[in-house]
């Protein structure tokens, strides 16, 4: 018949037999003829349509691309190089000198550990990505031929089945994802803040160096004046040699002390180089960091809120609040694994069935007890952690408020008797020329001042030093951040 689509699957009216299994005893043509529609049918509409799905599927899965790892260290030579562009758009100029702000924002644009500390960030963002996604259903499919019998087709089969287990702890384990992203970057925000710091810190100490090398270096000028002028007197006859081994003997002090300056310096300077990414040996000429004083008051009012403050005991509450919550999804997966699914099929008389299907664990032997022991003694470390992180924050903390009491007492001391020396070596200087002064008072009198003006240029690196820490353990500066309880049920 014109039309009929039983007549166009059937091949045109004309009956073939079923070529895979060939000819089966006691098959009538009418069967043969169903099972070659059948193959039909397949072939030209579930064929496709299951490759279609196939395709689909395919097409949102993840491909691999090689990232080869660069083998070669590039370390830039010049300031000029690196990157300093802020998230803000602005670009941070590199004039020298540079102030110490600019020189702890291009640390943390620039140091090597930070930016590998930052791609962890991304390791528990896909981790959180993780925990929101539900698991991909399962399905099954089973074919038997008929091989001998009174039957006249094949056996079929099929099943649906999903996974609920994710569904029971899709909120514990997103909740347990975001305390261990927030705990990340909170982490890396203490990385950020420490490194910035630390170059300023190295910013005070080049300072420093460059002072007592200043120091030294006009000492050393001075002495070598007074050797000279030493030595001829004694080839004079006016002097002794007792008199020219003193003057030799300071200078020679001298340009042992200068020599292990100009090294410090050196290592310093490489220090804050690797801090920015440099190559070693990269001369930045920097100023010190305005560090304005911090009132004692105001310091111990902030020791008591370091907890809510500081990005590491913000981060390890954040820690407490991850193992809390896998301590609650170990306690629900005793219960798991849960699935639910359906099945059909059709035996080999054709007779079709279908039906739900559940598979759930029963806790009766393991009831994933280990695993919960792990979870609670893990919350329970991370509890003593804070804990004794709090404490020795809080300790230190106190700890530099008294010693920066002691040393703006010292520093001050120090640089009125470095004022005093100084004139004192300069009245010195005038008799010794005048010749109302041997060489060896001189010289002793040249040594104190130099003495008593480095202890003030070290007490004054020290003090500035310790008020830049304690802003740092502080917290002082810092934008707030979220706290893990406001943040829970998020």
């Amino acid at each position: 018949m014109h039309g009929d689509w039983r007549a166009e699957l059937l091949g045109g009216g004309q009956v073939t037999k079923f070529p895979s299994f060939g000819d089966v005893p006691g098959k009538s043509n009418a069967a043969s003829g169903i099972a070659m529609m059948q193959k039909r049918v397949f072939k030209r509409y579930v064929g496709p349509l299951l490759a279609l799905s196939a395709a689909c599927a395919l097409a949102g899965c993840a491909s691999y691309h090689k990232a080869p790892l660069q083998l070669s260290a590039d370390l830039p030579t010049s300031p000029l190089k690196l990157h300093r562009r802020l998230p803000d758009g602005r670009t941070i100029p590199v004039t020298p000198p540079l102030p110490a702000r600019d020189i702890a924002a291009l640390a943390v644009l620039n140091d090597p550990d930070l930016i590998a500390a930052r791609a962890q960030a991304g390791v528990a963002q896909a981790e959180l990505l993780n925990a929101g996604l539900l698991p991909d259903p399962s399905i099954n499919a089973g074919f038997a031929a008929l091989i001998s019998g009174p039957a006249d087709v094949p056996a079929i089969s099929g099943g649906l089945t999903q996974d609920l287990s994710a569904l029971i702890t899709y909120s514990v384990n997103r909740q347990a994802a975001k305390a261990g992203l927030a705990q990340v970057n909170a982490g890396i925000l203490w990385q950020e803040w420490q490194v910035a710091t630390q170059a300023e810190q190295l910013c005070i100490t080049l300072d420093s160096d460059a002072r007592l090398i200043a120091t030294l270096r006009a000492d050393r000028t001075q002495l070598e004046r007074v050797n000279q002028a030493t030595a001829s007197q004694v080839r004079a006859g006016n002097l002794t040699l007792t008199a020219q081994s003193a003057s030799m003997a300071a200078l020679a002090a001298t340009d042992t002390l200068l020599n292990s300056t100009l090294q410090t310096r050196d290592t310093d300077r490489d220090q804050l180089d690797a801090l920015l990414g440099l190559q070693p040996g990269v001369e930045l000429a920097t100023r010190l960091p305005q560090v304005a004083p911090v009132d004692p008051a105001r310091a111990r009012q902030a020791v008591a809120t370091l907890a809510r403050r500081r990005p590491d005991l913000i981060a390890l509450r954040y820690g407490y609040a991850q193992a809390d919550a896998k301590l609650r999804a170990a306690i629900l997966t005793q219960f798991l694994p849960i699935s639910l699914g359906g099945t059909a099929g059709r035996d080999t008389t054709r007779v079709v069935s279908a039906g739900p299907q559940l598979t759930l664990n029963l806790p009766l032997f393991n009831r994933n007890r280990g695993n919960i022991a792990i979870a609670r003694a893990t919350r329970k470390q991370l509890a003593a952690q804070f804990a004794a992180s709090l404490d020795s924050a809080a300790s230190g903390a106190n700890a530099l408020i008294l010693r920066i009491g002691v040393l703006e007492s010292q520093a001050a001391t120090a640089s009125q008797q470095a004022r005093a020396a100084r004139a004192i070596a300069a009245q010195a200087r005038h008799a010794f020329a005048q010749g109302a002064l041997d060489a060896l008072g001189a010289v002793n009198l040249e040594t104190a001042a130099s003495d008593r003006e480095r202890e003030a240029i070290t007490l004054h690196a020290q003090l500035l030093a310790a008020r830049l820490s304690l802003n740092a353990l502080l917290g002082i500066g810092l934008p707030p951040i979220a706290e893990p309880d406001r943040n829970r049920n998020s």
